[in-house]
């Protein structure tokens, strides 16, 4: 089994690159209370005017989904990255090892780094990203199925369908192509040939469709190090 806190030193980095298309309208929100004098209740998340889909909000829903798809690759148990408990039994020491589940050994816990950055994704077209439009929402009582009073209506701002993103990820010490080298490796792949084939959800209103996001055009390139140097060693097409 790798040791997953080999930090020490940098054997492999894996870009994955290529260009996310929300096939469905989309919200990242920005969270809290809206400002005074705000057109919406719930608005996009910008930096600079221009919307932005964060790193975090994508890794969230990587990990979430690798959790969910974990059985099937034959590990079952699977914790939360908050159970504190859990976190503390991996990291002890057993015959000098520390045996992390591998679901952190990609993404990190309290105890252990992550070995996944996911970077902020652009628009392509940032003009054409701020086209934003608004739509009215009201609260359903899910007991009643009606109009649940002190709920609305209020408005969420959406991006149109269609738009393309800059995707960029890296990957550390994880084996990933020309083919996996562990467990972590094998569940990377089936996240970015999820995200590549049928696509996954991203941000509010997933219930309704909205948030549906394909990878296209997705790359990787391996580089290693050799003599203090990293260097590019191959690349291919997801």
């Amino acid at each position: 089994m790798p040791d997953y806190r080999d930090f020490n030193r940098i054997e492999r980095i894996t870009r994955i690159e290529g260009t996310l298309v929300n096939e469905t309208p989309l919200r990242v929100g920005t969270g809290g209370e809206p400002l005074i004098g705000a057109p919406v209740d719930i608005a996009v998340y910008r930096i600079d005017d221009i919307p932005v889909i964060p790193g975090s909000s994508l890794k969230g829903v990587f990990r979430a989904y690798i959790e969910s798809i974990a059985p099937t690759l034959g590990f079952r148990d699977v914790h939360s990255p908050w159970d504190h408990e859990r976190i503390e039994e991996e990291a002890g020491e057993r015959d000098g090892k520390v045996d992390f589940c591998p679901i952190c050994g990609i993404f990190g816990n309290t105890k252990l780094a992550s070995h996944v950055k996911v970077y902020d994704a652009y628009p392509r077209e940032p003009e054409e990203a701020k086209r934003s439009f608004i739509k009215t929402g009201i609260g359903i009582d899910r007991i009643f199925g009606a109009v649940r009073p002190g709920i609305g209506p209020f408005k969420e701002e959406f991006l149109r369908p269609g738009l393309e993103w800059d995707f960029k990820m890296d990957v550390i010490n994880i084996q990933l192509y020309p083919k996996p080298g562990d467990l972590r490796g094998e569940m990377l792949r089936t996240l970015l040939n999820t995200l590549s084939d049928i696509g996954l959800q991203v941000g509010a209103r997933k219930s309704v469709g909205a948030g549906l996001m394909r990878l296209r055009e997705g790359r990787w390139i391996l580089y290693t190090s050799r003599e203090g140097r990293i260097e590019r060693k191959e690349e291919g097409r997801l």
